[in-house]
C-alpha cells in the first residue's frame, strides 16, 4: 500500500500479510504481569495533550507521558497503562491496531521530555482471533512498552497488549528516529 500526498509525493508505504488461522499447538512464553486493575487507577488528564489522546481512557501505572507531564518513576523507557477507546466500544482489530500505536516514542519517556521523533518502521502481530477479541468486549486492555537500545539517532520499541482476562492480544515492534 502506498499513501500519496496531494502533490503526488509518497507519504508512507505499508505491507499487510493475511493468512487463514488453523488450530495448532499453542503456548504463550510471556506471563501476564501482576498489575492493579484499571478501574482502581485515576484516568490520565489529556485535556492539553494532542487530540488523538482524547480518544482513549488511559489509566497510567508507569511512564505515561502526556503533554510534558513528567512520569513519576526513575528514568527508564518503560510505559505501562490500561487503555480503552473513548467512548467505549467492543475491541476489534481496528481498535487493537490503533492501541498498538498509542505509545509515545520511548525517547520521550527515557529522557523525560519531548524531542523530534518519528516512526521508521512499525510491525504489529495479532495473537488474538475474532472469537478472543469478542470476549474482551469494552473493558480496558493493558499496554506495556519498552526499549532496549538508544543510539545514533534511533531507538527500538517493543509493546504488548493484554486483555483484562490475561490473554496476550497483540505485540508490536518499532524503530524510531529521534534527535536528542
Amino acid at each position: 500500500m502506498t499513501l500519496f500526498q496531494h502533490d503526488g509525493q509518497i507519504a508512507t508505504t505499508a505491507s499487510a500479510v493475511f493468512a487463514i488461522r488453523r488450530e495448532t499447538w499453542q503456548s504463550t512464553e510471556l506471563s501476564f504481569p501482576d498489575k492493579k486493575p484499571a478501574l482502581t487507577l485515576v484516568r490520565a488528564d489529556t485535556s492539553k495533550a494532542p487530540e488523538w489522546t482524547r480518544r482513549y481512557d488511559m489509566r497510567p501505572l508507569k511512564g505515561l507521558m502526556i503533554d510534558g507531564q513528567q512520569p513519576d518513576h526513575a528514568p527508564d523507557a518503560v510505559t505501562e497503562f490500561w487503555i480503552q477507546d473513548d467512548p467505549p466500544r467492543p475491541l476489534d482489530f481496528l481498535s487493537l491496531t490503533a492501541i498498538c500505536d498509542s505509545f509515545v516514542p520511548r525517547i520521550f519517556v527515557r529522557k523525560m521530555g519531548r524531542y523530534p521523533a518519528g516512526t521508521i518502521s512499525l510491525t504489529t502481530y495479532f495473537h488474538a482471533d475474532t472469537a478472543l477479541l469478542s470476549t474482551q468486549g469494552t473493558p480496558h486492555v493493558l499496554g506495556l512498552a519498552r526499549a532496549t537500545r538508544f543510539g545514533l539517532g534511533y531507538h527500538d520499541q517493543s509493546a504488548e497488549i493484554w486483555s483484562d482476562q490475561q490473554q496476550l492480544l497483540a505485540t508490536s515492534h518499532q524503530v524510531v528516529y529521534f534527535k536528542a
